[in-house]
């Protein structure tokens, strides 16, 4: 572990950096950016290997951070990771929540935080002239939205759905969102203390109360629910969740979300949505049957048939080929001649197979 320190202090101590030359530095250690539970210490980045946390101290000024120390931080006993919403049941249960009581905003912080699947600052600062313009017209995407953790640049998708929802939201709340297009969607008090002339810290130290605020309401609704080991972040590790479990088979699915998430490695956005500890979870309970079957005199089946993956147009292509094959050689008796035929489309696939 001091070893771990040492390479780090060398490579970041009194460095002028960007946070994604930092990510960078610590993704080659094998740890990994987190967001705490709780309101994030001023000063602080923290990174995990999911055994130890090891937090870069810092002085910010001008976008750069200048590092002043680092410490490895051990993982607290019984502390447990946050996790995306997996269960439907669960999602539904917390938008009924808030709707049901009239908590619009907490509601609709929910409702952007996954569909947009941005962090709880970024979805707070969200103003009307996002997603409206002038004219009334609902825009399509958000193309210049900047990240207030890495800096970055993202380009989002605006649904229909998330008009429709914003739609509702103005309705329940009485909002005209022309008239307040210039305007943050969530007003909050410490916002409203602002007054017309602020810095961009004095902002940004509101959202992050407001941030607090919500944190504390989910965790309200989220204890009511039955719901454990959840946090703002998991609404933003949700849309990442459920897009890889609706798109699992499609080769570009996790560069895909590596874009959206504007990650540095697929490996990154693994870790990050938790698919790799539902695998892991599966391999545990594999080698549990494996050997409780060896215990029962039951031999273990072992099925790891290679599957081979190609996109559904090319095996549109091989079936259709395969029926015309087959009628055209259906009066042929030689078994040869139909083992000729599979052979060759069994190495058609195998072209096809997506790598």
């Amino acid at each position: 572990m001091a070893k771990i320190i040492d390479n780090l202090k060398e490579q970041l101590m009194e460095n002028v950096l960007t946070e994604t030359e930092i990510d960078a530095v610590m993704e080659k250690e094998k740890y990994y950016p987190i967001e705490s539970d709780t309101e994030q210490e001023e000063g602080i980045l923290k990174y995990s290997n999911g055994k130890s946390e090891i937090w870069v101290k810092y002085i910010y000024s001008d976008e750069e951070y200048l590092v002043s120390d680092i410490t490895m931080k051990t993982k607290k006993r019984g502390k447990t990771k946050v996790q995306p919403l997996r269960s439907i049941k669960d999602i539904k249960n917390l938008m009924d929540y808030f709707r049901d009581r009239q908590e619009y905003d907490n509601f609709m912080t929910m409702m952007l935080e996954m569909l947009l699947g941005r962090r709880i600052g970024d979805t707070l600062s969200l103003k009307f002239e996002d997603f409206y313009y002038e004219n009334g017209k609902k825009k399509d995407s958000l193309c210049d939205l900047v990240e207030q953790k890495t800096d970055k640049i993202i380009e989002i998708s605006i649904t229909e759905v998330v008009g429709k929802y914003l739609d509702w939201y103005c309705e329940v709340k009485s909002i005209d969102p022309i008239i307040h297009l210039k305007e943050d969607i969530f007003k909050c008090k410490q916002k409203d203390e602002l007054g017309d002339i602020y810095t961009e810290e004095e902002y940004y130290k509101a959202i992050g109360k407001q941030a607090a605020s919500f944190r504390y309401d989910l965790k309200q609704a989220a204890d009511y629910c039955g719901i454990e080991n959840i946090s703002t972040h998991s609404l933003r590790q949700s849309f990442g969740f459920i897009a890889h479990s609706i798109n699992q088979f499609d080769p570009d699915c996790l560069p895909v979300l590596q874009t959206i998430y504007g990650h540095d490695s697929v490996e990154t956005t693994k870790r990050y949505i938790g698919i790799m500890g539902k695998k892991a979870k599966k391999y545990f309970n594999d080698v549990s049957n494996y050997i409780y079957d060896i215990d029962n005199g039951i031999e273990p089946c072992v099925d790891n048939i290679p599957v081979v993956a190609v996109k559904s147009n090319s095996l549109r292509d091989i079936l259709l080929k395969a029926y015309n094959l087959g009628m055209e050689n259906s009066s042929v008796q030689d078994a040869n001649t139909h083992m000729e035929i599979m052979n060759e489309l069994i190495s058609e696939v195998e072209k096809m197979r997506i790598q």
